[in-house]
């Protein structure tokens, strides 16, 4: 997930140089979730359980548990996804960059760590929104 302009402040100096590449490594350069490797392009299921590799591997898209083999022709991709790894905050904190904090994830695998924290944040916005609308008599306009 690409840090947003008005956090940047809130990460390390170091994040770029020490931290992400740390993370990276412990990694080995893999979602720590569903095991797919950075910047390889996979097939993932149309229903979203699994996904294939290039040379046919199909995994567990919740763990990367190997299942065995499959022809391209076969497998019901439902879409074609170049990897990009990311670091997740389980806290959601960018100050606390402590390794037992830090996961390297997936696109799809730091969205669905980030969807309940997501949710609230929807809501908090959406309630500012409404009481600044207030604040502003522009409620009745809309």
């Amino acid at each position: 997930m690409p840090i947003r302009p008005e956090n940047r402040a809130r990460y390390p100096a170091n994040w770029k140089s020490e931290i992400r590449p740390r993370i990276l490594a412990r990694a080995k350069n893999c979602c720590e979730r569903c095991k797919a490797k950075n910047g390889t392009t996979i097939a993932r299921h149309v229903d979203g359980i699994t996904y294939m590799t290039e040379d046919g591997r199909v995994h567990d898209a919740s763990n990367g548990d190997f299942y065995g083999y499959a022809r391209g022709s076969e497998y019901p991709a439902g879409s074609m996804v170049t990897i990009v790894l990311t670091i997740a905050h389980l806290d959601h904190t960018p100050e606390n960059c402590t390794d037992g904090n830090l996961l390297a994830l997936c696109q799809r695998c730091h969205l669905r760590n980030d969807r309940k924290h997501h949710a609230i944040s929807r809501k908090k916005n959406r309630a500012a929104d409404a009481g600044q609308l207030q604040l502003a008599g522009l409620e009745a306009r809309l």
